[in-house]
């Protein structure tokens, strides 16, 4: 796991995001071939902003397609190459911003500098031609919203000293109170928690609420409470509702009413992350156990559910119903496996790798190294056909049962099966399961020797016209006469421990091997005495 974990660190650069892999790295000759210019002046260009080499290639694309349809050109972007380094959203939404202000044209320097042009009083502006002495900037602004009542107050200041965000912010209050009736003390957490709605377009912002509330049903009271929704795109939220509708037959509206974060992914992002889900047997079913990982980026997803075959602690949960949690909760899981293998704890069951911190906590210093066998179960009833709940009842029987890990009923499964023995036998005997394949590969040898055959007391003849099943029965007995039936045969030698009242384990015999000592030496009177005492 440190080596993989290794690898990964090595794709994340300083500032902590993930860089692009080595054939999407942006280089002079990629840029120069697919936008123009030539190669000295884009090697030029990223030799000076060496960021722009952690770009991914589609988001660079996308952010060039988006100022293309602006209408600025390719000479225009190698004058100010950093432009390129925002989203392309960002870029459209700066652009409309500037435009709503009334700036009558909106240069690339001018859109560069957006951060410091929005900072500045509108008379200076005006001053600098940027937006013409004869607009109202007040009244343009309020223009872009549809009002119920005019916000007398805020329209009134003609104070032109103002700089462009405070009046937006302004004006940006005032329709929300309105609209969405938010108090002060929305509004303070708006701007504390979400400050970057401050500079969506107005246009934007009423397009995203009206969507909201006609389309999704959403009432005001649950905007107020995710108000990050209000940084969503209309255009993509409507994509989104077009193009993914259902998600396993559940209406993607309910679904993102319940989640609302997911509104904020990109529509094409969603539709990756699905393409990646499945393409890993993960049904869509998985997805709605765990909807956060809708909110995950498609490229961290799909490398995610490629660690799912790295490590074999995750690996074998592949099946599980709710692994899309450790696909979300993945970092944290690692950690969480990696200090549970120092303690020694053994059984991590998906539930406390990706359970809240004081849930874990609380596994973690209560030092029991069980589960409740929900992962067992499940993984069994996948490989096996069978019902869960048949199983559970049969799993048990075994007191010991929830003391094994996942990994290792996996690891004995497989064992048995490449022993060619068949699902059906190893069912009916599927307390076997639970046993150290050193311990079962010790016994099904010693059923092939013949001295020990004898010394078993069981004639060498009787072996060879035993079924499968009749052998991993045998197995199973043979396993827990050295421990007086207690159930105690599951643990190594390393790992002691004693449960008491061992009920039931063995299946029955057939009919025709139902002598009570016949499969193992008779156990001496005082070892009798102390069967019976624990049984």
């Amino acid at each position: 796991m440190a080596t993989s974990t290794n690898k990964k660190s090595e794709k994340i650069n300083k500032t902590g995001s993930e860089l692009p892999l080595p054939d999407e790295t942006l280089n002079a000759n990629y840029l120069a071939r697919t936008l123009g210019s030539n190669y000295r002046i884009w090697s030029a260009a990223l030799e000076k902003h060496p960021e722009l080499k952690t770009l991914k290639r589609k988001d660079f694309m996308n952010s060039y397609d988006t100022l293309k349809s602006l209408a600025y050109s390719v000479d225009d972007i190698v004058a100010r190459p950093m432009i390129i380094y925002y989203g392309a959203s960002t870029l459209s939404n700066r652009h409309s911003v500037l435009l709503e202000c009334g700036f009558q044209q909106v240069t690339i320097q001018t859109l560069a500098k957006y951060v410091t042009v929005i900072n500045k009083p509108i008379n200076m502006l005006k001053s600098h031609r940027f937006i013409p002495y004869d607009i109202n900037v007040v009244k343009r602004l309020s223009e872009c919203f549809t009002w119920v009542d005019q916000p007398e107050q805020e329209l009134a200041s003609t104070d032109e000293s103002i700089t462009l965000k405070a009046l937006r912010q302004n004006l940006l209050n005032a329709y929300l109170r309105q609209r969405l009736q938010m108090d002060e003390a929305d509004l303070q957490k708006l701007w504390r928690v979400y400050s970057r709605v401050r500079h969506k377009s107005f246009q934007s912002v009423q397009a995203i609420i009206e969507l909201l509330t006609t389309e999704l049903k959403f009432p005001i009271e649950r905007i107020r409470k995710n108000s990050f929704l209000l940084h969503a795109d209309a255009d993509n939220v409507r994509r989104i509702l077009k193009e993914i509708p259902f998600i396993e037959k559940q209406d993607i509206r309910d679904i993102g009413y319940k989640r609302p974060k997911i509104l904020m992914s990109n529509c094409d992002s969603l539709k990756q992350t699905l393409h990646h889900v499945r393409s890993f047997g993960i049904s869509e079913d998985s997805v709605l156990r765990c909807l956060e990982i809708l909110t995950l980026g498609p490229d961290t997803v799909l490398e995610r559910l490629k660690d799912l075959n790295e490590i074999d602690e995750f690996q074998v949960l592949g099946t599980n119903p709710r692994v899309l949690r450790l696909v979300h909760y993945q970092n944290k899981a690692r950690l969480r496996l990696d200090y549970l293998n120092q303690l020694k704890v053994r059984c991590a069951s998906l539930h406390i790798l990706s359970c809240g911190s004081e849930a874990f906590a609380k596994f973690a210093r209560d030092g029991s190294d069980r589960t409740k066998g929900r992962d067992i179960v499940v993984y069994l009833g996948n490989v096996l056909k069978k019902d869960e709940q048949v199983l559970r009842n049969l799993l048990s029987r075994h007191p010991n049962w929830c003391h094994i890990p996942v990994l290792h009923v996996k690891q004995c499964l497989e064992f048995l099966l490449s022993k060619k023995f068949k699902i059906e036998d190893i069912f009916r005997n599927i307390h076997l399961l639970l046993y150290p394949i050193k311990r079962i590969e010790e016994k099904l040898v010693l059923l092939h020797s013949a001295e020990a055959l004898e010394e078993l007391q069981l004639p060498a003849s009787n072996v060879h016209v035993l079924s499968n099943t009749e052998i991993l029965t045998l197995i199973l007995y043979l396993i827990e006469s050295e421990f007086h039936f207690t159930g105690d045969g599951i643990w190594t030698e390393q790992h002691t421990h004693h449960v008491e009242n061992f009920n039931n384990l063995l299946p029955d015999f057939p009919e025709s091997l139902n002598k009570v000592y016949k499969y193992g030496v008779k156990p001496s009177s005082e070892k009798l005495a102390m069967q019976e005492h624990l049984l």
